[in-house]
């Protein structure tokens, strides 16, 4: 006798894995997608390599977490390990959400029956048509989900997927409670970085890494510096100690260093998108390839109504709108980003309307229940198919 169709239930075990280990985009969908869904009755489980911010913070939050580290050497031990939690645990769910997680997981949960398994592609990078991707893609998961609408048009040509199996979900933002007021806000980052009072920011926040193209955006305000006398520019965010370190050296080469600042990671992003003037993400291309989803970083400082300025690559003219919420450049173009900082800031009327528009586009489309409302809408897709096939 065959085994009965496995089938989902109102409230869903989701089980998230992921062998990513710093703390930018896709982790924070990760932790807050799970929080969402931990509010609103669904039990999730997060699988994913131990001592990484995404571990420890999930762990603290009081979800269930398992430590895989997903490396080659281990991948046939860790894929047996995968099979025991998925039968140990029984989901209705597993949402892979990089390369290698979704090699062994999805095996894994194929395997032992998983009803609904999703693979998330994060990044525009364009996907290989090999035999494997190709398995992957069309057999071992039943829908893909993209961050932007380049990445789904890309994964739909190359593996000629139907409309109903790749879905565009950026990832929604989780709004605070309240904002500062902006000149509380700007006087704040002032005195930490020990500067004057009515100093003015141009800003960026995000993970600090070659393909974010901050080094364009240090070249910008050079050119720029001299007309803008009370501005510095401050650098929010991780990155690898060698690029690092090359973006100070460029600064000092430049002879702008004491106008740069590099602040780390900061825990309350909040604050600074309100004592910025302007945001900028000035990302590039990889290989000639956009490499850029739809950056949470851009959907925050516009919730706050900050102007932003992003470059014209993979997800960012998604809510980009050029002149309407915010304002495009040339990729690896400096003079273009500081022409668009010089518009921004020397045009505040017009800068404001476009910030009033980005906050509503925010607040319809791009809060975390938004996102949420639209993935619980395909899992209930899929729980219709598998009724009506179990009928």
């Amino acid at each position: 006798m065959n085994d009965p169709e496995p089938v989902l239930q109102s409230f869903y075990k989701i089980i998230h894995t992921t062998c990513h280990t710093q703390w930018g985009g896709l982790e924070k969908r990760i932790f807050n997608e799970c929080v969402w869904m931990e509010k609103n009755g669904h039990r999730p489980v997060i699988v994913a390599p131990e001592k990484t911010p995404l571990f420890i913070r999930a762990k603290q939050h009081g979800f269930k977490v398992y430590a895989v580290s997903f490396k080659k050497l281990s991948m046939i031990g860790e894929y047996k390990f995968l099979k025991r939690i998925f039968k140990n645990e029984k989901p209705d769910i597993v949402n892979t959400h990089g390369n290698s997680d979704s090699k062994i997981a999805l095996e894994a949960a194929a395997k032992t029956r998983v009803p609904l398994r999703i693979l998330s592609r994060h990044i525009s990078a364009h996907v290989r048509n090999s035999w494997y991707n190709r398995r992957i893609y069309k057999k071992l998961c039943h829908y893909v989900f993209t961050t932007a609408d380049c990445t789904t048009q890309h994964i739909k040509e190359v593996f000629r997927l139907r409309d109903t199996q790749v879905f565009s979900i950026p990832s929604g933002i989780t709004p605070p409670e309240s904002l500062m007021d902006k000149d509380e806000a700007r006087k704040q980052l002032a005195d930490e970085l020990k500067l004057d009072p009515d100093t003015r920011f141009i800003g960026f926040a995000g993970r600090v890494s070659q393909d974010k193209g901050v080094s364009y955006l240090i070249e910008a305000f050079k050119k720029i510096s001299s007309r803008l006398p009370e501005h510095h520019l401050v650098i929010v965010g991780y990155g690898i100690d060698t690029h690092i370190k090359f973006l100070k050296t460029l600064s000092s080469s430049l002879n702008i260093s004491p106008k740069v600042h590099f602040t780390g990671l900061k825990q309350d992003i909040w604050p600074l998108y309100r004592a910025f003037d302007c945001k900028v993400l000035p990302s590039v291309n990889i290989n000639n390839v956009p490499f850029e989803g739809v950056p949470q970083a851009l959907l925050e400082a516009m919730y706050c109504r900050c102007p932003v300025i992003g470059s014209r690559t993979g997800g960012i003219p998604d809510i980009v709108r050029h002149g309407e919420t915010g304002l495009l450049t040339e990729t690896e173009n400096s003079s273009d980003i500081a022409d668009k900082i010089l518009e921004t800031l020397l045009d505040n009327t017009a800068a404001r309307k476009r910030a009033d528009h980005a906050r509503m586009l925010v607040e319809k489309y791009h809060t975390i229940d938004a996102m949420g409302r639209n993935i619980t809408r395909i899992y209930r897709l899929h729980q219709i198919k598998l009724d009506r096939k179990f009928i």
